[in-house]
């Protein structure tokens, strides 16, 4: 099962998630939290495989607790669960977090997100996406854009990571491509050698700045 904490100080919110998540039978809840500052005491001993972190939160905001806990946490998966359309997406995905859901549309659809972040997926509500996207194109950095590193890439791989940055899993990417499961976790590890990143998430970041 996939050891999930969330923290969430709306308590309506937080009520609503506690109720989704115990009931699930992929997820086992092992914390939840109201403040950024518990969690971080609690998390050698609850070692979650994902965090459902809101942005708002009193004392330590939910960004910060993502850089602060992604340091010394890697292969823990950081999920963004916020009001806010995109006016912390791009801080929120440099600090390390590995998706970004807005509540309004998410709440329903929140366990299939976690498993789908678990899976190695990258959960991001589409209007943000496309947010992102036009961020990078208007506001790519000039040190990405045209980056040589790019050039390493074979055909192949740029077409993996095109589909990495669409949202699509392993398993989807490899019945488009008609490549075995394995194959495509081969040609991703790949990417995130040549590209110099750890995840996808930081992958998709140096994509669509590169792209833009």
């Amino acid at each position: 099962m996939i050891k999930v904490v969330f923290v969430e100080d709306n308590m309506v919110f937080h009520k609503g998630l506690k109720l989704v998540l115990q009931n699930s039978k992929e997820i086992d809840l092992v914390g939840m939290y109201s403040t950024a500052e518990s969690l971080i005491n609690d998390f050698e001993f609850v070692a979650p495989d994902v965090v459902v972190m809101d942005i708002d939160l009193p004392g330590m905001n939910g960004i910060e607790a993502i850089s602060l806990l992604k340091k010394n946490h890697k292969a823990t998966k950081f999920l963004v669960l916020t009001v806010h359309e995109n006016e912390n997406l791009i801080q929120a995905l440099k600090s390390g977090a590995d998706g970004y859901l807005v509540k309004k549309n998410s709440f329903d659809s929140i366990e299939e997100e976690i498993i789908t972040l678990s899976k190695g997926g990258f959960p991001i509500t589409p209007d943000i996406l496309d947010e992102l996207k036009n961020y990078f194109q208007n506001n790519g950095s000039k040190d990405t854009k045209n980056n040589p590193v790019f050039d390493l890439l074979t055909e192949k791989e740029r077409h993996v990571l095109e589909l990495v940055s669409e949202g699509f899993l392993n398993k989807e990417i490899a019945n488009k491509i008609n490549l075995s499961i394995d194959s495509v976790k081969k040609i991703t590890q790949h990417i995130y050698e040549k590209l110099e990143v750890r995840n996808r998430s930081e992958a998709v970041n140096k994509y669509l700045s590169h792209k833009g």
